[in-house]
């Protein structure tokens, strides 16, 4: 029977994964170079096959170990779970791992932020922002992130707490004053969009699929800001959502079939009864009593300029 890898073996393990190097991860694990190197190495030892390809540039997986990467990754989470029980009643410190979105990270993170940090100062939040490579939903389940903020699957096997919702607009330059648009009048422009391959966009793709005139010229940009500077200078109409849209000085105007997002978290249910985990969905329970929460609901539902 192969003896069990030690968790220094499997941080080493990840951190190199993660790093590309045994250099770049012994620096992030506080470690030497050598150190790390003879953890990896005693690791495959034990396992009698090569977990990394090593070559001039770095460091990548073996097909085994692109399979053990997830296991060791919730190995790992699954010890740092144990220290977190051990320690309920206590003040809360170390980190928690948020994955998100740039609309939400603006508009909603700040206000759940500072409510945690007023209770919790010495609970430091990492977020895993961006939009591509891996789904929010998908570092969740890897165990990469301890929570995901973003648009609700319908399902999953994650626990969801629904937070709230979010109409998919069309962004329009100053001069395209009408009240109300068609498809077909979304159709005579190019229609700016998110990038398909990001997964947070699938329903709106099917969506656009079901109602856009086949003629119609769609144009994926990967930047808000690129996509809204386009629409202002008459390059096209975007379809994006109402959140990621608030407080900007172009016209606003509603989809001609609606379509609409809910926005939440997402967790393992495992491990929902965490302090850590429990302590920001607190935070999130508490912001969603406050008048400011209240406003920004009005805002999505009533805010089209």
């Amino acid at each position: 029977m192969l003896a069990g890898p030690t968790l220094i073996q499997l941080r080493a393990f990840v951190a190199a994964a993660d790093a590309g190097s045994f250099g770049r991860a012994a620096f992030l694990l506080d470690m030497s170079p050598s150190s790390l190197s003879e953890s990896v190495q005693a690791l495959e030892r034990q396992c009698g096959q090569a977990l990394f390809r090593r070559s001039s540039v770095g460091l990548t997986l073996t097909a085994l170990g692109e399979r053990a990467l997830g296991h060791a990754r919730l190995s790992l989470q699954h010890s740092e779970d144990f220290g977190l029980v051990l320690t309920e009643g206590r003040a809360l410190a170390g980190s928690l791992k948020v994955a998100t979105y740039r609309s939400l990270g603006i508009h909603l993170l700040p206000p759940i932020l500072a409510l945690l940090r007023q209770q919790h100062p010495d609970l430091q939040v990492h977020l895993l922002d961006g939009t591509s490579g891996a789904s929010k939903e998908r570092l969740v389940q890897d165990g990469q992130a301890d929570l995901a903020f973003q648009e609700l699957p319908a399902q999953t096997p994650l626990r969801r707490l629904p937070l709230l919702q979010d109409d998919h607009v069309v962004v329009v330059a100053p001069g395209q004053a009408r009240a109300t648009l068609g498809w077909r009048d979304l159709s005579a422009q190019p229609v700016l969009v998110s990038p398909s391959q990001h997964a947070c966009n699938q329903r709106l793709y099917e969506h656009l699929h079901r109602h856009l005139p086949k003629e119609t010229r769609v144009q994926e940009i990967e930047e808000d800001e690129v996509m809204v500077s386009m629409v202002r200078h008459g390059l096209g109409v975007a379809i994006m959502p109402r959140l990621a849209v608030l407080n900007i000085d172009l016209k606003v105007r509603s989809l001609p079939t609606p379509l609409t997002r809910q926005l939440g978290l997402l967790l393992n249910a495992s491990r929902a009864d965490l302090p850590h985990l429990q302590a920001f969905i607190r935070a999130v329970r508490q912001y969603q009593q406050t008048k400011s929460f209240a406003a920004l609901q009005h805002t999505l539902r009533h805010g089209l300029g």
